[in-house]
């Protein structure tokens, strides 16, 4: 019995330092590919995330229409945008440089999204945490028409 595990024994072998360098490198090799993918999809996510920001804020503003007939913009409009759309903070375009701050990141987890309205047209933004900027400018009168921007880059000192 001893003399069958020992013959067994003998025809083994490890690994040599050469094959277990051709796994690391393969290895290596395929996570450097794997990497720069990864990154391209956060960077796709939290641009997603910014577009979504700018649609929740479309139905509130939209919602908002129905029942006062105007875009406004107005503390009691903030009020009531921010009533509907809870998720969603609110702050008028022209307030961008005062209340919020030009830090992309903190932007983007705070949901915060810029407006401006008139009686019938009104613009959206926001930004993403790749710093990307996406609005919406909406025209309810007689030209008519809705817009979609993304800009890329940094924001301006007013946030937008």
């Amino acid at each position: 019995m001893l003399q069958a595990i020992r013959k067994r024994m003998q025809g083994e072998g490890g690994f040599t330092l050469i094959e277990l360098l051709v796994v690391i490198i393969i290895i290596a090799i395929l996570a450097a590919i794997a990497i720069p993918t990864f990154l391209g999809q956060r960077q796709k996510a939290q641009d997603a995330s910014a577009k979504s920001l700018v649609r929740n804020a479309m139905t509130a503003m939209e919602s908002q229409y129905v029942d006062s007939k105007t875009f406004v913009d107005s503390a009691a409009m903030t009020t009531s945008l921010q009533l509907i759309e809870p998720s969603v903070t609110f702050i008028i375009l022209a307030d961008a440089a005062t209340v919020s701050t030009v830090n992309a990141t903190a932007l983007a987890q705070l949901a915060q999204v810029n407006y401006a309205g008139t009686s019938n047209t009104y613009s959206i933004g926001s930004v993403s945490e790749s710093d990307n900027k996406f609005g919406v400018f909406v025209n309810k009168g007689a030209s008519g028409g809705t817009t979609f921007v993304k800009v890329i880059g940094s924001i301006s000192s007013t946030g937008w």
